[in-house]
């Protein structure tokens, strides 16, 4: 299996890298609006600033080897489904929260654009898939022994 970054079909045009970058930004900057609107005068600038860096890096921590998209080595291998679950709770879950928090044009916004990107890179979301985390990494890489069954 070919896991270095150049023609993996893990890569994206710039367009697309653009468009997901912008995707990120949004969902974070979503994320801090819920935090705001759900602490309220006492916790509100805590959760507002709290929540975009636990999803930024949460984002940034957990990652596929070989990913091209992603820019920079694993800091912590997973594998390709855990990827997508966790790209799935940051950028989705800030696009619901923000609508369930009454920002409805905007969440709905972010959901749409989230549809299209993932509509637009399935050769990539096929590669994550088809990944999975080094032996030994704890993250998704199922049993590390052949005697487990």
């Amino acid at each position: 299996m070919d896991t270095t970054a150049s023609g993996n079909g893990s890569e994206l045009s710039p367009t697309q890298a653009g468009f997901r970058f912008l995707i990120e930004l949004a969902a974070l900057a979503c994320w801090a609006v819920v935090g705001w609107e759900v602490g309220g005068d006492t916790w509100g600038w805590i959760l507002a600033i709290g929540l975009p860096v636990v999803a930024a890096t949460t984002w940034a921590s957990f990652r596929v080897p070989g990913d091209a998209s992603a820019g920079q080595d694993a800091p912590v291998a997973v594998a390709g489904i855990v990827r997508l679950v966790i790209e799935f709770d940051v950028l989705v879950f800030a696009g619901v929260f923000t609508i369930v928090v009454g920002r409805v044009v905007v969440g709905a916004c972010l959901l749409v654009a989230i549809a299209a990107h993932y509509a637009l890179t399935t050769r990539r979301v096929r590669w994550l898939i088809a990944q999975r985390a080094p032996l030994g990494s704890g993250l998704g890489s199922g049993p590390t022994d052949d005697t487990a069954g």
